[in-house]
């Protein structure tokens, strides 16, 4: 494998997650900004600097739902711990993220709270990035930027002391004096503002470290509904069995393992809501929906810089295409899917079929291999199908030991 650093890897995801954002379209990237601008002052390290714009980039995955969104944008949260919790958990299980994971856990954290906190507690980014995030909610969208300096400023200090940093906010008022800092809340995207940080994560990440990664990036995904918790894990691990069966290596299996992790990232572009719609999806609602795959191969492209990368991404955009033509979002046929995408294809209709859906329980294996002998197989490939049948026993293990694995552990955090 060859070597990948934490910020190729995880800068790019990060830009183009918010950019496709359907819960919080730009939210993030302004806080960044503001929040960069606010630590540039406060003459935070280069480290610092990395882990408060990493954590601002992605302070509110743990807002899982267009509800939890709405509470979220309005001056005064009222309970914000829920979603920064969630936020910490997901994020945490990624080493080289436990530091931005503890930002993120008091992103909230009111000022006058902190008499009751041991000293080191709360992260000062924490802080920065509290500030930094109800700067962004202040600021009228509809009325230009500029004309907003002094009244977004005094909205800001009559909180000092109470609910905001006092150090925190002189920083903040002192960079908010040229017109640069307001301009580019605007402007400023999230890849040019990562350029800006010289970082000394560059390290080489493991193969342990981008399972990780990929792990928690599904979790971002999968966590906004139970009916979704456990399936982007249980795609993967099915993916890397069934890879075996077919004689994958060892490398190429956990190619498909990360594939699967990733497959649906595209769906941070849906809203949450039609994958809660306790019913059918009408044709249209279904159109929307399937714009998950493009979603995921536009996140994923940046990724295509690196060659060991280019078997994962092609894995994960194509695992709704079918040997026929009839899939999307390209409609491709056999001569352009191989192996791999075949395999990820049966692995996500399997884990889907075996999982509850609002309008309905979950399927037996039998079920679930029924309907895919009558209704899919055919359109992917017959012959694979078949082979994977033979191991029916060992993927129904496999299911129901990922939904075990990660269904305890959602419930225990939602």
């Amino acid at each position: 494998m060859e070597k990948l650093s934490l910020k190729e890897l995880a800068v790019p995801v990060i830009k183009d997650i918010d950019s496709c954002n359907y819960l919080l379209k730009s939210h993030h990237r302004r806080t960044a900004v503001i929040a960069y601008h606010i630590g540039k002052k406060m003459g935070l390290g280069h480290d610092q600097l990395f882990t408060l714009v990493i954590s601002a980039a992605i302070h509110d995955v743990g807002a899982l739902s267009v509800q939890e969104r709405d509470l979220l944008i309005r001056e005064d949260v009222q309970n914000p711990r829920p979603h920064c919790d969630m936020g910490c958990k997901m994020l945490s299980s990624f080493a080289p993220f436990a530091e931005v994971a503890r930002v993120i856990k008091h992103h909230h954290i009111r000022y006058a709270s902190m008499q009751d906190m041991p000293d080191g507690a709360v992260p000062l980014e924490s802080h920065i990035l509290h500030l930094a995030d109800r700067v962004d909610i202040v600021i009228n969208p509809d009325v230009f930027v500029l004309k907003q300096k002094s009244a977004v400023v005094e909205k800001i200090r009559t909180n000092v002391g109470t609910v905001f940093h006092p150090q925190v906010f002189e920083a903040f008022a002192a960079a908010a004096v040229p017109d640069i800092f307001w301009i580019e809340i605007n402007n400023l995207e999230l890849d040019q503002l990562f350029r800006r940080v010289d970082s000394s994560l560059n390290f080489a990440l493991s193969l342990d470290n981008i399972l990780e990664f990929a792990l928690t990036i599904s979790r971002i995904i999968d966590f906004r509904s139970h009916f979704t918790a456990s399936h982007s894990y249980t795609v993967a691990n099915l993916a890397y069995e069934i890879g075996k069966i077919f004689g994958f290596s060892r490398e190429r299996c956990l190619k498909l393992k990360i594939s699967g992790y990733l497959h649906d990232i595209g769906k941070i572009g849906i809203d949450p809501g039609l994958i809660e719609k306790n019913g059918p999806l009408t044709d249209d609602e279904f159109d929307l929906v399937k714009l998950h795959t493009y979603y995921t191969g536009q996140i994923l492209s940046s990724l295509s810089i690196s060659e060991w990368f280019n078997e994962i991404v092609t894995w994960a955009q194509n695992h709704h295409e079918k040997s026929d033509g009839s899939g999307y979002p390209y409609s491709l046929q056999a001569d352009n899917l191989d192996l791999g995408c075949k395999i990820l294809a049966f692995s996500d209709v399997i884990a889907a079929l075996m999982e509850d859906r609002p309008y309905r329980k979950s399927l037996s294996i039998d079920t679930a291999f029924e309907i895919i002998r009558d209704k899919l197989a055919a359109k992917i490939s017959t012959t694979m199908f078949e082979t994977i049948a033979l191991h029916k026993q060992e993927i129904n293990d496999i299911v129901e030991q990922s939904h075990k694995n990660v269904l305890s552990e959602y419930r225990s955090e939602v």
